[in-house]
């Protein structure tokens, strides 16, 4: 059994009212595009599907989520039939630069409240309310929904497969971490019940042994950008629910959700000479919103991040700042990039006249 990247229906496929119906192959969408019966449609992810513009059926095969959340990196692998689809990699954002950035808003409110300026009246009565989750753990359980709801728009899931985290944290003290995991389950568990998608829990042992069942392999570096790293527990547990048996490996995609932009901070922290306070941030640059895709005619692409003497700056690929006048196209998708391969060294034929045969770099 081989973890090779295999998958037939590749391509997701839209409803005319944009309900998910079951994944078609590339040559059966172009097809369809060519006899004008469906047109182009992307994901948030990138990926390539079509909408039909005829009426077709409805009925599909069970579909299954699979679930491996982490504390800075989770796992998704969707299961449709007896293919793997698509394997999502998210980067959680990062909650110790959360946590810095609210300690510094709430540092600065209170500079306000004895200043004589227009500011917001102190709140006393906001620490107990029915479902409330801390601001720092409300990023993370947000951006967990962004990808859970993105995957359930493009293909038909009906079941859910989760590794349910549980720590007594009465009894030990070391498993700070665990808490990240634990809080927004009950937030995430009614996003499935109002979708009609039926929950499975598993615990951590049961899916090391299903893995092996079902021979998946698992890297022990967490923070590596390839499938085996957290997809492999994420599709493990979909193949349990649904088929029970060894699926073959599909596309591999990393959502990079990191980037957090400063959105509240109008003016620097240290005023100048006169006691003059620059202004900071307003949370958009010249009036497109922070943390969008944008592209430039030199096809350069990047994440926007702020404003440079009139000039776009945005996040290139190598996490560096650039800056460009115009700009070529934007979008709300996410952040994403393929697992990254090393080149491998191909010999070719000796070369006539030779007795030394010639290396190659190759793919």
């Amino acid at each position: 059994m081989s973890d090779k990247m295999h998958s037939k229906h590749s391509v997701f496929v839209l409803g005319q009212n944009g309900q998910p119906l079951t994944p078609t192959t590339p040559s059966k969408a172009r097809k369809l595009l060519a006899g004008g019966v469906a047109k182009k449609v992307w994901s948030k992810f990138n990926t390539f599907g079509i909408q039909m513009l005829v009426s077709t059926r409805t009925e599909t095969p069970d579909a299954t989520l699979g679930n491996d959340w982490g504390t800075k990196f989770d796992g998704y692998a969707a299961v449709v039939g007896k293919e793997n689809p698509l394997n999502v990699m998210l980067l959680l954002p990062d909650k110790k630069v959360i946590v810095r950035k609210l300690e510094e808003r709430r540092t600065l409110r209170r500079a306000r409240r004895h200043r004589n300026c227009r500011r917001r009246a102190a709140r006393f009565d906001n620490r107990k309310r029915g479902g409330f989750l801390a601001p720092s753990q409300q990023v993370i359980v947000q951006s967990r929904e962004k990808v859970i709801k993105e995957m359930c728009r493009i293909f038909p899931i009906n079941h859910a497969a989760v590794e349910d985290v549980r720590f007594n944290h009465a009894k030990h003290r070391w498993g700070a971490n665990f808490s990240t995991v634990e809080i927004g389950k009950t937030r995430l568990r009614k996003l499935y019940a109002d979708r009609n998608i039926k929950q499975f829990d598993y615990r951590g042992w049961e899916t090391e042994e299903l893995r092996k069942k079902y021979g998946y392999k698992k890297t022990s570096s967490k923070s590596a950008e390839k499938f085996t790293a957290h997809c492999a527990d994420a599709l493990t547990l979909a193949v349990d629910v649904s088929v029970g048996q060894h699926v073959e490996v599909g596309p591999f995609l990393v959502v990079d959700d990191t980037y957090r932009p400063k959105r509240r901070r109008l003016h620097d922290t240290q005023p100048a000479k006169g006691g003059i306070r620059a202004r900071y941030s307003e949370g958009t640059v010249l009036g497109l919103r922070k943390g969008l895709l944008i592209g430039t005619a030199k096809g350069k692409v990047g994440q926007l991040c702020g404003e440079l003497k009139g000039s776009y700056r945005f996040l290139d690929s190598g996490r560096k700042r650039q800056a460009i006048k115009v700009l070529g196209w934007i979008s709300s998708n996410f952040i994403t990039r393929k697992e990254k391969r090393k080149p491998r060294l191909l010999p070719i034929a000796k070369a006539r006249g030779s007795r030394r045969g010639k290396i190659r770099w190759g793919r």
